[in-house]
Protein backbone atom coordinates (compact mmCIF):
# COMPACT_ATOMS: atom_id res chain seq x y z
CA UNK A 1 0.00 0.00 0.00
CA UNK A 2 1.40 3.37 -1.03
CA UNK A 3 2.07 5.96 1.62
CA UNK A 4 0.22 9.23 1.41
CA UNK A 5 2.40 12.27 1.05
CA UNK A 6 2.10 14.58 3.98
CA UNK A 7 0.93 18.02 2.99
CA UNK A 8 2.47 20.94 4.72
CA UNK A 9 -0.15 22.89 6.61
CA UNK A 10 -0.20 26.65 6.23
CA UNK A 11 1.56 28.45 9.03
CA UNK A 12 -0.43 30.46 11.53
CA UNK A 13 0.66 33.70 9.87
CA UNK A 14 -0.57 32.51 6.47
CA UNK A 15 -3.89 31.40 7.94
CA UNK A 16 -4.35 34.83 9.53
CA UNK A 17 -3.51 36.51 6.23
CA UNK A 18 -5.99 34.32 4.35
CA UNK A 19 -8.71 35.07 6.88
CA UNK A 20 -8.18 38.83 7.00
CA UNK A 21 -7.51 39.53 3.33
CA UNK A 22 -10.21 37.73 1.32
CA UNK A 23 -9.98 40.18 -1.59
CA UNK A 24 -6.25 39.60 -1.93
CA UNK A 25 -6.79 35.85 -1.77
CA UNK A 26 -9.43 36.06 -4.50
CA UNK A 27 -7.20 38.23 -6.69
CA UNK A 28 -4.27 35.85 -6.26
CA UNK A 29 -6.48 32.86 -7.15
CA UNK A 30 -7.81 34.66 -10.21
CA UNK A 31 -4.33 35.45 -11.52
CA UNK A 32 -3.00 31.96 -10.83
CA UNK A 33 -6.01 30.44 -12.61
CA UNK A 34 -5.53 32.67 -15.62
CA UNK A 35 -1.82 31.81 -15.75
CA UNK A 36 -2.60 28.09 -15.61
CA UNK A 37 -5.10 28.40 -18.47
CA UNK A 38 -2.61 30.34 -20.59
CA UNK A 39 0.07 27.73 -19.90
CA UNK A 40 -2.30 24.88 -20.79
CA UNK A 41 -2.93 26.56 -24.11
CA UNK A 42 0.74 27.36 -24.72
CA UNK A 43 1.71 23.76 -24.04
CA UNK A 44 -1.11 22.64 -26.37
CA UNK A 45 -2.81 20.55 -23.69
CA UNK A 46 -6.02 22.52 -24.27
CA UNK A 47 -7.11 24.53 -27.29
CA UNK A 48 -8.42 28.07 -27.01
CA UNK A 49 -11.91 26.73 -27.76
CA UNK A 50 -11.62 24.16 -24.95
CA UNK A 51 -10.51 26.84 -22.51
CA UNK A 52 -13.44 29.07 -23.48
CA UNK A 53 -15.73 26.06 -22.95
CA UNK A 54 -14.23 25.41 -19.53
CA UNK A 55 -14.77 29.06 -18.56
CA UNK A 56 -18.33 28.97 -19.88
CA UNK A 57 -19.07 25.85 -17.80
CA UNK A 58 -17.61 27.51 -14.70
CA UNK A 59 -19.67 30.65 -15.28
CA UNK A 60 -22.86 28.64 -15.79
CA UNK A 61 -22.23 26.59 -12.65
CA UNK A 62 -21.69 29.73 -10.59
CA UNK A 63 -24.79 31.40 -12.03
CA UNK A 64 -26.90 28.31 -11.24
CA UNK A 65 -25.53 28.23 -7.70
CA UNK A 66 -26.41 31.90 -7.28
CA UNK A 67 -29.99 31.23 -8.35
CA UNK A 68 -30.39 28.23 -6.05
CA UNK A 69 -29.16 29.87 -2.87
CA UNK A 70 -29.63 33.54 -3.75
CA UNK A 71 -25.91 34.10 -3.31
CA UNK A 72 -24.68 37.43 -4.68
CA UNK A 73 -21.03 36.34 -4.45
CA UNK A 74 -21.68 33.45 -6.84
CA UNK A 75 -23.41 35.79 -9.27
CA UNK A 76 -20.50 38.25 -9.22
CA UNK A 77 -18.01 35.38 -9.59
CA UNK A 78 -20.00 34.17 -12.60
CA UNK A 79 -19.73 37.62 -14.18
CA UNK A 80 -15.97 37.68 -13.54
CA UNK A 81 -15.48 34.26 -15.16
CA UNK A 82 -17.64 35.30 -18.11
CA UNK A 83 -15.50 38.42 -18.51
CA UNK A 84 -12.37 36.24 -18.50
CA UNK A 85 -13.95 34.09 -21.22
CA UNK A 86 -14.79 37.11 -23.36
CA UNK A 87 -11.29 38.54 -22.93
CA UNK A 88 -9.73 35.18 -23.78
CA UNK A 89 -11.92 34.95 -26.88
CA UNK A 90 -11.02 38.50 -27.97
CA UNK A 91 -7.28 37.93 -27.46
CA UNK A 92 -7.26 34.62 -29.35
CA UNK A 93 -9.29 35.52 -32.43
Amino acid sequence: MAKKKARARPSGDLLKLLATRPRAVALAALHVSESVLLELEASELLSAAEIRGLLKDASTTLRNAAEQVDNRSCLIASEIVESMRENFKRNKT
